[in-house]
This record gives C-alpha cells, sequence and structure tokens, in this order.
C-alpha cells in the first residue's frame, strides 16, 4: 500500500508550487520514507526463510521508532 502512496505522491509532486509547500512536502516524503526503511528493516531482520521470529528488543525498537515516524509524517 506504501507504493501505493508514494508513486501517487510522486506523480502529484510536478504540481505543487515552490515556496513553503514543496518543502513540506519534502519533509513529509523524507519521513515516510525514513518509516517505511524502519518496517522493511524489522522484516527482513525477523524473517528465517520466510517463517517469522518471536519479537525481540531490537525488532520493538524499530516497531517503535517506524510508528513514530508514521506519527510524526
Amino acid at each position: 500500500m506504501s507504493l501505493v502512496a508514494a508513486t501517487a505522491g510522486l506523480v502529484e509532486l510536478a504540481r505543487i508550487p515552490d515556496g513553503d509547500a514543496l518543502r513540506d512536502t519534502y519533509w513529509h516524503m523524507s519521513v515516510m520514507l525514513i518509516a517505511l526503511t524502519l518496517f522493511s528493516l524489522r522484516l527482513f531482520l525477523r524473517l528465517d526463510q520466510l517463517h517469522p521470529l518471536a519479537p525481540n528488543t531490537l525488532s520493538l525498537l524499530l516497531d517503535t521508532a517506524g510508528f513514530t515516524a508514521l506519527a510524526i509524517g
């Protein structure tokens, strides 16, 4: 779903006027990419031959950081 939203955002990026709106757009896009990276990293670290592993401290920290990035963005 995030890839669909990112594609729609990139299509609309050309229509955003310069100034504060464009700066806010780039800020939002950066924070959302950070959240996507954190959640993806958590997923890949917790898979063992496509079988999920039990959560550990690192996965919970990545989830918390990803959720915080989503809330901020």
